[in-house]
């Protein structure tokens, strides 16, 4: 029997009209860009922005942060640092085993010990005077090993009952003040002029867990379908508007690492026996780490008017006024905190505003990056992955 097609998705239709528009009007790239909703004002504290950041985004157009479960870049960061190990026969296979016995002797001897994070620097001394030959090739395997070890230790003071908090390069004064410099900007749309066609995008035309018309709304929902199959129109004046970029704290995020274990299967780097493999890290079938956000794209003070010609029953009607104030399409910012959200009714036909404050940023989408991308590597996956 031939195959059934899927039932028509209006609304999915609608939300990729609304992409290429958000494209258009913020001059924004299609290998990149990713909306994002709910959209609720960002808390003016540095943890909350950096929650923003520290995120893997799904493979899709549009993130709902609240159908689909993200997880922690530093998670999942921590996790494969975690797998990898620079093993001492590699510092022995540098100088010779002959000068490895001789080291151990004289580092033994010295008191106090000096801590790990110094022993490079004391080795280059006491090679330099005894096996200078050797030196620079024993100082830097010695230094692949301490450093490893003392990321390690340093990433186990964020995990625990008591974590430290993940922290980014700038916060949420900073983001304010580029916003307060940086230029307005408007998304015109129109549903009947605006094509539909996102498969020349990143995902390759997978856009999927978006709201309805309102927060929450399913997709298939007949207020939502009687919505999206309308001409539908939104005049969208975004106040400021900037580009964010996210930097993970050098403090903690060692980038050289990451790309020494994307790049490379072997043991070392991977321990002998990981409890997480390449695969299950960076494979495009199972891998955690697939993606990276590169930027966020943030936005405020924000006046949202959205049209339809459809005409709603006075059930509809009532519904949709109910909904409203748990952010309607297409930003679904909730009502409060400086927002509000009105959806009136003329001869059965919808109007929809949605006004946010002056002094909180939304972020309304991000700019996503593959793995590869995002370390500056090839983006050819090594062989023998899942690819």
């Amino acid at each position: 029997m031939p195959a059934v097609p899927p039932p028509p998705n209006p609304m999915a239709d609608l939300q990729n009209r609304w992409y290429n528009a958000v494209l258009k009007s913020l001059s924004a790239s299609p290998s990149t860009t990713q909306l994002i909703q709910p959209a609720p004002p960002v808390e003016l504290s540095d943890t909350a922005l950096w929650a923003r950041e520290n995120i893997v985004p799904p493979a899709s157009l549009t993130f709902n942060r609240q159908l689909v479960e993200s997880t922690s870049f530093f998670d999942e960061y921590t996790t494969v640092i975690q797998a990898l190990s620079v093993p001492e026969s590699t510092f022995v296979a540098a100088i010779g085993s002959g000068v490895h016995q001789e080291w151990l002797a004289y580092v033994g001897g010295l008191t106090p010990r000096p801590d790990e994070e110094r022993l490079p620097d004391v080795f280059y001394a006491w090679a330099m005077t005894h096996h200078p030959d050797i030196a620079n090739e024993g100082v830097s395997a010695l230094r692949d090993i301490v450093r490893l070890r003392t990321l390690q230790r340093l990433l186990r003071s964020y995990q625990g009952p008591h974590p430290k908090p993940v922290e980014y390069l700038g916060g949420i004064r900073e983001l304010l003040s580029v916003l307060k410099n940086s230029s307005s900007a408007m998304i015109s749309f129109d549903s009947t002029t605006t094509s539909g066609d996102v498969s020349g995008t990143w995902t390759r035309g997978v856009n999927k867990d978006f709201s309805g018309l309102w927060t929450g709304a399913d997709q298939l929902e007949t207020t939502t379908t009687r919505f999206a199959r309308s001409a539908v129109t939104v005049k969208a004046e975004l106040g400021a508007y900037a580009l964010w970029t996210v930097n993970p704290d050098p403090r903690w995020y060692d980038s050289s690492q990451l790309h020494l274990a994307y790049t490379k299967q072997t043991s070392p780097p991977w321990a002998s026996n990981p409890r997480l493999r390449w695969d299950m890290a960076f494979g495009e079938k199972s891998g955690r780490l697939q993606r990276a956000i590169a930027s966020l794209i943030t936005v405020e003070r924000v006046t949202s008017v959205v049209t339809s010609d459809a005409v709603f029953s006075p059930e509809d009607q009532q519904a949709i006024k109910a909904k409203a104030a748990a952010g309607l399409w297409p930003f679904f910012v909730p009502t409060g905190d400086g927002v509000t959200n009105k959806a009136d009714f003329d001869g059965g036909k919808l109007r929809l505003e949605t006004i946010t404050s002056t002094d909180r940023p939304l972020v309304i989408g991000a700019h996503v990056l593959p793995i590869a991308r995002y370390l500056g590597s090839s983006s050819t996956a090594p062989r023998g992955t899942d690819r």
